[in-house]
């Protein structure tokens, strides 16, 4: 017999059929039309065309399900790769290839990726089973969120929960933003305080190297931190004394360029700086450019190592880089400098902040700010 019809074995009680089947022996008792045993090899032969008959069309059955089965599977590979669903460790890479992503210049987008990449970490460590984008929910939005919400102030933490928005947006049309409903948190208003002399000799003992040359820059040039971080020589003019730059906070509106004359405390510090690359700060620079909140961290640690406290009683911060700007205004308003010649200094679009600067200088009761040239020949000689 053949083995796909399988062969007749006779025993006492009559005829079995044995076969073959995934490797596995099947015996089965062979039965006339009325149900008796098949005894006769003549019966037996009719009950054994009549089973592998059956059998066939089961096992045709069987192969049609299982490639349905598989067709079903590739369709929704197909799908898949067509429109696959971002995973939670891979959402950068997806939003990068996404068409519709943000149209953003080289900074913008390596904060964005440290924004996600912050954002992964952190489910990986609380909701490692949440594999999907799509799979984050409006509580885990909200959790993630006062967890910026406690380390950030309002404007820090805009940025990360407007950029979160976009990214769930993009990655996961058709789907519940979860944290389209979470609410911004307020910007911080309160002003931030000028240092006093003193404070700045005491922040300078604590610095060293270019953070401490970072700081220099800070008090005699009132630049912003990005400004004074990403400072070039070719900026720096050290024959003529002088320090050209184009703000970087109005340069996309006013394209305006100031001239800053250098102290000579400045100069000096300049002309003993070895010229490594193209930044004067090479280290602050590339820190900034991977990471522009870690120097403001830094920063922020070193004043807090000087002992000065950072934020007040509600936890504004009052004290950071852009302190040295209020420190270098409210100096020159104590000197009798106009608010216009402040304002040109400073890089202000007109006098309104000039005169914050005065109302910060008429706060001082008992002892005006030092003359500039005594504010860094202490600590850095």
């Amino acid at each position: 017999m053949k083995q796909r019809k399988g062969c007749l074995v006779k025993r006492s009680s009559g005829y079995y059929i044995s076969l073959m089947v995934d490797g596995a022996r099947i015996v089965k008792a062979l039965h006339n039309p009325d149900g008796t045993p098949a005894k006769t090899l003549q019966d037996a032969r009719k009950a054994q065309a009549d089973f592998a008959r059956v059998f066939a069309l089961g096992s045709k059955a069987d192969a049609t399900q299982a490639i349905l089965a598989r067709l079903s599977g590739i369709q929704n590979e197909i799908a898949e790769i067509q429109s696959p669903k971002p995973k939670v460790a891979d959402c950068w890479q997806a939003y990068l290839k996404h068409p519709d992503k943000l149209t953003s210049g080289e900074l913008t987008e390596t904060e964005y990726k440290r924004y996600t990449r912050q954002f992964v970490e952190w489910m990986q460590d609380r909701y490692p089973e949440t594999v999907y984008l799509q799979d984050v929910t409006r509580a885990i939005a909200g959790e993630y969120a006062k967890t910026l919400e406690a380390r950030y102030n309002g404007c820090t933490f805009n940025k990360r929960l407007i950029f979160l928005r976009v990214l769930f947006r993009v990655l996961c049309e058709g789907h519940p933003n979860p944290f389209e409903r979470v609410k911004g948190k307020p910007i911080d208003s309160t002003p931030h305080k000028p240092f006093s002399s003193e404070q700045i000799q005491k922040i300078l003992g604590k610095a060293n190297g270019e953070i401490q040359t970072l700081v220099i820059v800070g008090v005699y040039c009132a630049l912003r931190l990005k400004d004074a971080c990403l400072l070039k020589w070719s900026q720096v003019d050290l024959e003529s004394g002088v320090i050209t730059v184009k703000p970087s906070k109005t340069a996309s509106r006013s394209g305006k360029v100031i001239s800053i004359p250098m102290h000579p405390e400045l100069k000096s510090r300049l002309e003993t700086t070895f010229r490594k690359s193209e930044y004067v700060l090479p280290w602050v620079a590339w820190r900034y450019n991977n990471d522009r909140h870690a120097i403001s961290a830094k920063i922020r640690t070193l004043i807090q190592s000087a002992g000065i406290q950072t934020q007040d009683a509600e936890g504004h911060t009052v004290y950071s880089y852009h302190s040295l700007r209020f420190t270098l205004g409210s100096a020159l308003v104590s000197s009798g400098v106009s608010l216009e010649i402040i304002g040109q200094l400073l890089c202000h679009t007109n006098t309104t902040m000039s005169r914050h600067y005065s109302s910060i200088a008429d706060t001082v009761k008992e002892r005006a700010i030092l003359s500039l040239p005594s504010i860094t020949a202490t600590a850095t000689a």
